[in-house]
């Protein structure tokens, strides 16, 4: 029998590099300062749900449960799980979001709000906080709907908006806690 490490294999940078460019290239809109800039959480939600959808239950291909949660127009949150063979184990991922710090472009010695490589270095707004970790889960979620392996926990993560300026309640995790749709998480693990 395969382990999970052979079944998942190494990330796929065929696949993992051209969704991170998708989501830096989509920066300069998900900056967070309030009231002056507004993020627009939905255009990175969009790539992830381009990225998992095929996968999901909704349209019959997959294994994963894929819900996209609004409580604002344009400000969304996705909920990803990969289902386990025993009820109640879980292990889940929350906290990669959706928006960014906001940056002066004047501060950068290249355009922070496209994304370039410079050797192994990859390059935009986002990369490490908190883009890159979208685009990193997206894939594990992706690899696990692809290769389908029989896990006890089931898998969940959760991608949520407004994290980097909370003058707007209401919107991200604090309201997905507030319906309830995190309760089954405390059961297992949380990476944060």
């Amino acid at each position: 029998m395969a382990s999970l490490n052979q079944l998942m294999g190494d990330l796929d940078r065929s696949t993992f590099v051209p969704l991170l460019a998708k989501l830096i290239n989509e920066s300069q809109h998900v900056q967070n300062n309030p009231p002056e800039l507004v993020p627009r959480e939905d255009l990175v939600a969009r790539h992830v749900l381009d990225a998992l959808l095929p996968l999901s239950t909704s349209t019959g291909n997959g294994p994963l449960v894929v819900r996209h949660v609004n409580y604002t127009q344009g400000r969304g949150n996705v909920i990803v799980e990969y289902p386990g063979s025993v009820p109640g184990r879980v292990v889940s991922f929350v906290g990669m979001h959706m928006d960014v710090v906001t940056a002066d472009p004047a501060d950068w010695d290249f355009d922070p709000f496209t994304f370039s490589e410079d050797g192994d270095k990859l390059r935009g707004r986002g990369t490490t906080d908190c883009l890159g970790h979208v685009a990193l889960v997206t894939e594990l979620m992706r690899t696990l709907g692809q290769t389908k392996p029989n896990l006890k926990n089931t898998v969940v993560a959760v991608f949520i908006a407004n994290e980097e300026n909370s003058s707007i309640p209401g919107i991200g995790v604090d309201a997905l806690v507030k319906d309830g749709l995190l309760d089954h998480l405390k059961d297992g693990p949380l990476l944060f």
